[in-house]
């Protein structure tokens, strides 16, 4: 029987769930307030589709071996916490592997056709996950797993990786700080947690110029990421021709979200995610998948998120509110800003 073709999936495992306490919070855990906002929402019910787990192998790919089989055995340790940011119970090594089941998967039913676009559920962000370093809240690494994957079993020879999270994707950033097949962009806050994410981080010679770093300063919000995607994302994507999109999404990015000082608006993070999608229908045929990274656990992330998914599978703007925001930062020092990180990125790419 013939498979047949959908507009976009969300991949999603019940494991996820248990790490769910863990990130409760007074208004409920992460994934279990965004699913009830995607079912009232009406885009759960026929768009779900359950994933398996990652294979080990597909993980040594991208992470130390010996580093996974350690973070096997501290999750069976019985420890509650591998550091501040990261709780921990027996589980939470295979629910991660869970998470990185969801890209794989997904990466999967849209290079066979079987879906145009996907947003993959995670019980923890993975993007501060290195070869061989955890840390932030992440143990494993979905979206690189994801990118790695296109390029082994699939083939291609150019692949994106757009982080739109508040925080630096330290991990993905060392990851493939060597290569030159899957290209990094990370549009954060700097000075971040991670201390890293500088615009002079540019990879390692031989891929010079295919990890781009844009650190926003606090108070920079719509207009910023506005101008940045369109003045230089979109130009360098286009002398890259980057045959699949992925994209960490992040809702710390919005104004009411504590984790960091950025001033994102929903109607602003919607308009950034349609930017995105666009340059994956200019550039790529469309193909282009969702990773959820972080939020605070709660409303405001679990709306954001189901405003996201809504957009990104069906083409559909949910409504949201349109807060009438002052602008912290004056259009010419976002000028003169633009004109140092052109400087830096002019020396690889036309812009």
């Amino acid at each position: 029987m013939e498979e047949t073709r959908t507009g976009g999936v969300i991949l999603y495992n019940e494991k996820l769930l248990e790490y769910d306490p863990l990130t409760e919070k007074q208004e409920g855990g992460r994934l279990s307030l965004i699913i009830d906002q995607l079912q009232k929402n009406g885009i759960w019910e026929g768009v779900v589709r359950s994933a398996d787990i990652a294979p080990m192998k597909r993980l040594r790919d991208i992470h130390d071996p010996e580093f996974l089989n350690d973070l096997h055995r501290r999750s069976y340790s019985g420890a509650d916490q591998l550091d501040d940011h990261t709780p921990l119970i027996k589980e939470s090594f295979e629910i991660a592997r869970f998470g990185a089941g969801c890209v794989l998967d997904a990466v999967d039913l849209i290079m066979s056709g079987q879906a145009e676009r996907a947003f993959c559920l995670t019980a923890m962000p993975g993007h501060h996950a290195g070869r061989a370093s955890f840390g932030f809240g992440s143990l494993i690494n979905p979206i690189a797993a994801g990118a790695h994957y296109l390029t082994k079993k699939f083939a291609l020879k150019r692949v994106a990786v757009i982080d739109l999270d508040a925080e630096h994707g330290s991990g993905t950033q060392e990851i493939f700080y060597q290569r030159k097949d899957v290209m990094t962009i990370s549009l954060h806050e700097y000075p971040g947690v991670t201390g890293t994410g500088h615009y002079e981080e540019l990879g390692q010679k031989g891929a010079l110029g295919y990890n781009l770093n844009i650190p926003f300063v606090s108070g920079y919000g719509d207009r910023e990421y506005r101008v940045c995607l369109k003045e230089l994302v979109e130009k360098i994507l286009a002398q890259f021709q980057p045959e699949f999109i992925l994209l960490g999404f992040g809702s710390n990015v919005l104004i009411d979200d504590a984790k960091s000082h950025l001033r994102v608006t929903e109607e602003g993070l919607l308009n950034i995610v349609s930017q995105v999608k666009e340059m994956a229908d200019r550039f790529c045929s469309g193909r282009i998948l969702s990773v959820l990274e972080g939020g605070t656990p709660g409303s405001l992330m679990a709306r954001a998120t189901a405003q996201h998914v809504s957009l990104l599978l069906n083409n559909l703007i949910m409504s949201v509110d349109k807060v009438n925001k002052d602008e912290l930062i004056s259009y010419a020092d976002w000028y003169s800003y633009a004109k140092l990180l052109k400087a830096q990125f002019k020396k690889f790419w036309k812009l």
